[in-house]
């Protein structure tokens, strides 16, 4: 996991100052005017590979393999990725060119009460194991292309925050490789009661809602995977997988309800919160440099007991510190109505898009103690702990109770679709609290606020509702329908908002009531061998930030699939500062991007 280690550099805030010229500055930020002018290629490395992967993604498909054996089979692709970011028509740079490797084993272990065709065990009736691997790579560590990065562009003027190039070699090697077992568990089915266990390190993946999380918040997101925007990513690519052992009983039918069931899991210690990643090393994550780089002592501020953003809180990594837990309850009423009843008790992750931080101020003394009589003594106190390398402040991942339910409903007589909804309500969320500033000496030595806060904790209710359905647009598509889809979620905090700061600018005003809406349709052609997508996702509260985009997949063959992708973020008819947290026109302008991507699926 990444994160800003207590005594070490991360490699995103690993940088080499670089002097920048005078006039460099005065000329304002410019691309390249072709993809590969001005790149850095560093050693053979950063040609020979994507080159050999992209010859390796064409010529399987040529090439005949079974994998099945038995009990036993293997699965994956193989996907090469480059990602073009083009905040204006004419300056195009490469962000990303990301090839990876995934491979999937599946073994049915225990069969009719055999394992291994051998032994018997009786009291099981089937056992499946999975195991999935992801190998990455990233070339563009190696050549580390510019230009300068743009940080929170929102503002109108664009500030840039260093390029690629000015990670170190360490910096950068770090960052190129990823080498990880994702999933790696086992289904077991029991033979005389209806019971399914699952355990193992895996996801969990509840609710009815698409991309914009209620219920689906057991695994948290990895933001260095990609940040911003929908629908470019596959969730199954952003949750970060735990070590989880999950049961599911099936009741059957009880009085007039069908497909009753219970279903429950617990992450025994080893929970971690949304992983990010800052600029420059990780251009399409979080839009902002390192915040804690620039210690008086040298590389990142600590943060107090040994707590890390984004990866560790004041907690151990143990059943007894960091269990997280949840339980739902199923069933589908005689009309169609398939229903669950959910409770979780787990720790806050801070990727929900709610206005809420992960970070928690504290003074280090408090007005009317030993040695701290006035406001000038808390903040002397906590200019002494800066000075030595430290905030006065801890990354803050409280527990969270959370009710939910979640719904949908296959209407054939009146609209014909599928109706969705999804509601949760949430006990003691962490907000910063303008009314618990944390201070520190001015040049003056006068106490001042220092931006950090303290936090006050709300409850908050969440929702969604959505529409389903296939419908016919003869005029773009004669032969096959349009897959239809459009929802509405919203967020309320009960409480009073006007103490609270969001965590998007000094500016941002936490609202007692946000709102977003997506709509997107989908068809084939061409027999099924082009899908194409297009989607919106709109803020009508935030000057109507918005993002648009379009996914279009051609199967050249069953199994090599050429994908072009585009997403477009813009506030339409605004020009000024929009804070806004669902990761959309407003903290994502200027961030649009081009994919283009092929997959050999084997």
């Amino acid at each position: 996991m990444q994160g800003l280690e207590s005594g070490v550099r991360s490699p995103e805030s690993e940088v080499r100052k670089p002097a920048w010229r005078k006039e460099e500055l005065r000329s304002g930020y410019r691309f390249p005017l072709t993809l590969w002018e001005r790149v850095r290629v560093r050693g053979r490395l950063a040609t020979i590979c994507p080159l050999v992967f992209l010859v390796l993604i064409l010529s399987v498909p040529f090439l005949y393999a079974d994998f099945t054996y038995g009990p036993l089979s293997l699965s994956g692709n193989l996907q090469t990725q480059q990602i073009f970011r083009h905040p204006e028509p004419d300056k195009w740079s490469i962000i990303q060119q990301r090839n990876v490797a995934r491979v999937r084993l599946e073994y049915d272990w225990i069969k009719e009460g055999q394992a291994f065709g051998a032994v018997a065990v009786p009291w099981i009736r089937r056992a499946h194991l999975v195991a999935l691997y992801r190998g990455v790579y990233d070339s563009i560590y190696d050549f580390q292309p510019g230009p300068r990065q743009e940080a929170f562009p929102y503002r109108g003027g664009a500030r840039r925050d260093g390029k690629l190039s000015d990670l170190t070699q360490g910096a950068a090697h770090a960052l190129r490789f990823e080498s990880i077992f994702r999933e790696a568990y086992s289904d077991l089915e029991f033979a005389d009661i209806p019971l399914t266990l699952r355990l193992g390190r895996q996801m969990i993946v509840w609710g009815e809602s698409d991309n914009l999380r209620m219920l689906d918040r057991t695994n948290a997101l990895d933001t260095t995977w990609h940040s911003g925007g929908l629908g470019m990513e596959t969730w199954d690519d952003l949750r970060i997988p735990y070590w989880t052992l999950k049961g599911l009983y099936s009741f059957g039918r009880i009085g007039f309800l069908v497909d009753v069931f219970l279903e429950t899991y617990w992450v025994p210690g080893h929970w971690v919160p949304a992983k990010i990643g800052f600029l420059p090393g990780r251009p399409w994550s979080v839009p902002t440099p390192n915040p804690f780089a620039g210690s008086p002592t040298g590389g990142n501020f600590k943060l107090l007991n040994g707590t890390v953003l984004g990866r560790q809180g004041d907690y151990q990594q143990s059943p007894s510190h960091n269990s997280q837990v949840g339980v739902r309850l199923g069933a589908t009423t005689p009309q169609g109505l398939t229903f669950t009843l959910n409770y979780l008790y787990q720790r806050f992750a801070q990727d929900d898009g709610m206005d809420t931080t992960s970070l928690r101020g504290r003074n280090q003394c408090l007005v009317g103690t030993s040695g701290c009589a006035s406001s000038s003594d808390v903040a002397l106190r906590n200019a002494l702990l800066i000075e030595q390398g430290m905030l006065p402040a801890e990354a803050y991942y409280p527990y969270v109770h959370t009710l939910g339910i979640s719904a949908s409903y296959a209407d054939s007589n009146y609209t014909e679709g599928v109706w969705r909804m999804e509601t949760i309500y949430e006990f003691g969320k962490p907000f910063a609290d303008k009314r618990k500033p944390i201070l520190v000496l001015d040049e003056s030595g006068s106490p001042v606020p220092s931006g950090l806060f303290g936090v006050k904790k709300s409850d908050a209710w969440q929702a969604f509702v959505g529409f389903d359905r296939p419908t016919w647009i003869r005029r773009l598509n004669r032969r096959t329908t349009f897959f239809l889809t459009t929802q509405l979620f919203w967020q309320y905090i009960p409480a009073g908002t006007a103490r609270f700061q969001g965590q998007v600018s000094p500016t941002d005003k936490v609202r007692n009531w946000e709102m977003v809406g997506t709509v997107a349709a989908s068809t084939v052609y061409l027999k099924g061998t082009l899908l194409p997508v297009t989607f919106l996702v709109i803020d009508p509260i935030n000057h109507y930030s918005a993002q648009f985009g379009w996914i279009v997949d051609y199967y050249l063959t069953p199994s090599l699939i050429l994908r072009l992708a585009q997403s477009y973020f813009f506030v339409p008819g605004f020009g000024g500062q929009v804070d806004e947290t669902w990761g959309l026109g407003g903290l994502y302008r200027r961030r649009d991007e081009t994919v283009v991507r092929i997959t050999y699926q084997f």
